[in-house]
C-alpha cells in the first residue's frame, strides 16, 4: 500500500459533510481497516473538489453532487463514483399562506428563497418548474436566506420578505398543515429516490490502490453507522475534535439526531435508480451527451466488498 498521505476532499462547507470521518478517525476506523494516512477537510465548493482530483491534489471526494463528477468525466476527467452518500431529497417546497399562491405558475415575479444560488434545494426548485415547463430562472427572484428549517423560513414567509421556498420534510408538514401551500414533495416527485451526493476517486485511486480505497470506505461505513446509532457519542467526538456548527445552521436541528444523518446510506452503496435520473436530467437541457451511461461513472464493486466485510464482522452494526 502506498504511503503517500490522501486527501479527502468534501464540497460543502457544513460540519455535516464531514462527520463521518472525523468518527471514523476518532474511533481508529480509518487505522483499523486499513486506510492509511488520511487528512479530511472543506475545499468550500464542488467546484474546487473536482478540480483538486483532477488536479492530482486530492485523492476522495467525500461528498460531490453526481452531475457535476459525471459533467466533469464527460469533459475527459479521469474520475469515478465510487460510494454514495445522500440517496434521497430531504425538502418540499412550499409557498408563504394567503397569498394566492397554489400552482408553480403563480410565483412569477415572486421571491423564492434558497440556501445558496448553486445549492442542492435551488437545482430541485428549478427541477420543479422544469417539470411543468416553466423556467424558474426566468419567473423568480432567487434569495439566499439560510437554514431549509421552518425556524428559519417560516419567519421569511409570514413577513412577506419570501414568497416560497424548499423545506425540510419534517417541518413541512406541520406547515401544510397551518396552511401553507404544498407546491411540490420531493419523496413524491422521486419515490425510488434520487443521487443527491456521492462518493468519488480518482482514476489512479481505483486502478492503484484498490485495496486501500475498499479500506477506506469500510471506515466511513462504519463512521455513517455510529453516526446515526450512537448520536450523542458522535456530538462529544465532534466537539473534543473542537468541531463548531456552521453559523448559518439551524442549532436546534442538532439537538436530537440531526436529520440529514438518516438520509447517508449504511451500506455506502449508490441509489443507482437516482443516479440514472440525475443522467437523464442532465440529458435533457444539454448538459451530458446521449450516449452517456452510468456504467460510464459508476465502480460499485468497492463499496460492495466494503459493506460485505463490514456486514459479516458488525451485522447492521459498526463495531
Amino acid at each position: 500500500m502506498s504511503q503517500a498521505k490522501w486527501m479527502l476532499s468534501a464540497g460543502h462547507h457544513h460540519l455535516f459533510h464531514i462527520v463521518a470521518p472525523i468518527v471514523a478517525r476518532a474511533r481508529g476506523y480509518l487505522e483499523e481497516e486499513g486506510a492509511g494516512e488520511c487528512d479530511f477537510f472543506c475545499s468550500g465548493s464542488d467546484a474546487i473538489t473536482i478540480e483538486g482530483m483532477k488536479e492530482g491534489r486530492y485523492h476522495v471526494g467525500l461528498d460531490p453532487k453526481p452531475f457535476l463528477v459525471c459533467g466533469a468525466k464527460a469533459q475527459g476527467a479521469d474520475l469515478s463514483i465510487v460510494g454514495g452518500w445522500l440517496n434521497s431529497p430531504a425538502y418540499a417546497f412550499l409557498a408563504a399562506r394567503g397569498r394566492g399562491i397554489n400552482s408553480l405558475k403563480d410565483l412569477r415575479g415572486k421571491k423564492v428563497s434558497v440556501r445558496e444560488p448553486d445549492g442542492i434545494d435551488t437545482r430541485f426548485t428549478r427541477a420543479l418548474f422544469r417539470r411543468e415547463g416553466l423556467d424558474a430562472d426566468q419567473m423568480v427572484q432567487w434569495l439566499v436566506k439560510g437554514s431549509r428549517s421552518r425556524r428559519f423560513q417560516q419567519p421569511l414567509f409570514d413577513s412577506g420578505e419570501v414568497d416560497a421556498a424548499m423545506i425540510i420534510s419534517g417541518d413541512a408538514a406541520e406547515m401544510v398543515k397551518e396552511g401553507y401551500p404544498l407546491l411540490g414533495d420531493l419523496s413524491k416527485v422521486y419515490p425510488n429516490g434520487y443521487a443527491v451526493r456521492v462518493t468519488a476517486a480518482t482514476g489512479d485511486v481505483v486502478r492503484d490502490e484498490p485495496e486501500r480505497l475498499t479500506g477506506l470506505l469500510r471506515a466511513l461505513i462504519r463512521g455513517y453507522r455510529f453516526m446515526n446509532q450512537r448520536y450523542r457519542e458522535t456530538m462529544e467526538i465532534v466537539q473534543k475534535a473542537g468541531y463548531e456548527l456552521d453559523k448559518d445552521m439551524d442549532a436546534s436541528l442538532w439537538e436530537g439526531k440531526y436529520h440529514m444523518f438518516e438520509r447517508i446510506p449504511p451500506d455506502g452503496m449508490v441509489n443507482e435508480a437516482g443516479l440514472e435520473l440525475v443522467i437523464e436530467e442532465e440529458k435533457a437541457v444539454g448538459k451530458l451527451p446521449g450516449s452517456f451511461s452510468a456504467g460510464d461513472i459508476l465502480i460499485d464493486r468497492f463499496v460492495k466488498a466494503a459493506a460485505d466485510s463490514v456486514n459479516r464482522r458488525f451485522g447492521k452494526g459498526c463495531e
